[in-house]
């Protein structure tokens, strides 16, 4: 097999995988946001009051910023479009590049859905000061791996 063939190989299969961490990721923030929704008033802690389980339905955006949830149903899917559009366009797609880009994916989208069945995003994992989601965590690690991979090429 000639090199540039392997190479092409190896990246779709390595975006396969990719995509199906993401999706994995995706169904357990949703799972443990049903699970959330399920028994609001259940808080637990590791390290009260820093580090635990705590229902907060959230109507704002990071650090709970109000904007209207109209408004981010429609900019949302827009973002992507244009991120994905962008990533799809570039020469050098690393690999950096894809898990970086489909975690941001994956993170959005399930906000995405929370914010179109219920008007808001459920939070449920109290980190100090702040409580917010696994979908929050995959989109801002995924936006570091997009900017080193960025800084690096």
């Amino acid at each position: 097999m000639n090199h540039k063939l392997h190479t092409i190989t190896s990246t779709k299969t390595r975006l396969i995988w990719y995509i199906i961490t993401s999706g994995f990721l995706l169904f357990l923030d949703q799972t443990l946001k049903s699970l959330a929704r399920a028994n609001p008033k259940g808080s637990w802690y590791l390290i009260e009051p820093w580090l635990g389980w705590e229902y907060l339905p959230n109507p704002g955006i990071a650090f709970e910023i109000p904007v209207p949830n109209a408004l981010l149903i429609i900019i949302t899917p827009i973002i992507l479009l244009g991120g994905i559009t962008f990533i799809l366009h570039k020469k050098k797609n690393t690999p950096l590049l894809l898990l970086g880009t489909c975690l941001v994916i994956a993170g959005a989208v399930s906000n995405l859905i929370d914010r179109f069945l219920f008007s808001i995003t459920i939070d449920y994992l109290r980190i100090i000061t702040s409580v917010i989601n696994i979908a929050d965590i995959l989109i801002v690690v995924g936006a570091i791996l997009i900017l080193i991979n960025e800084k690096r090429n």
